[in-house]
């Protein structure tokens, strides 16, 4: 069975989030909730709707893939909610550490790898490097997740790992947005970006 997000859903009806939200909670558009209680639409569901409508779906955007190595459950459920909100079609994925987020990433293909440092198996500076030596995935995008004190450090260290961007935890789900958009949207700068 196949689900959408309601960022998905809106996107494809060319309307607001918030639309998608009121018609679940009118009860017209039926969801089911995630155990990390987020709203998901079964794809059937969703062109019942559309029928009974008669709405028609808005010219697909470019999809992109996104993958999450993060083993924080509610940093993962914090990052899914933004890439609900983001207004770019993303499909999504996680893996909760190293070994797991490796295989996947050979798998899914990403668009944008976003990823915590201390990660158990596989830590994601060693990641990174397994990635980009192996040549694996042709301009692939990294944003890095760290709650590290000393950003001096972590800013060379991934300088030297050739990541796009490094979120210092904690940071706003509004910045985390920016960045996943900026990220998905423009080409590499060639510098990190600290945020």
């Amino acid at each position: 069975m196949d689900y959408l997000t309601t960022g998905e859903a809106a996107r494809l009806c060319g309307v607001g989030i918030n639309t998608v939200k009121r018609w679940i909670q009118k009860n017209e558009l039926k969801c089911v909730i995630t155990p990390g209680g987020h709203w998901r639409i079964v794809e059937s569901e969703f062109h019942r709707f559309l029928a009974a409508h008669n709405m028609k779906l808005q010219a697909e955007a470019q999809t992109h893939k996104v993958l999450l190595i993060e083993d924080d459950e509610a940093m993962i459920s914090m990052i899914e909610a933004a890439i609900e909100l983001s207004a770019s079609d993303i499909q999504f994925d996680s893996a909760s550490d190293g070994y797991t987020g490796l295989m996947k990433v050979g798998n899914m293909q990403p668009d944008l790898l976003i990823l915590d440092i201390m990660l158990p198996e596989i830590n994601g500076l060693e990641l990174i490097q397994r990635i980009r030596s192996a040549n694996i995935i042709q301009g692939l995008r990294i944003i890095v997740i760290t709650g590290a004190s000393d950003r001096r450090i972590v800013k060379r260290a991934l300088e030297k790992a050739d990541v796009d961007a490094v979120l210092f935890k904690p940071f706003e789900i509004a910045e985390l947005i920016v960045c996943i958009e900026k990220m998905l949207t423009h080409p590499p700068m060639g510098s990190v970006t600290a945020i």
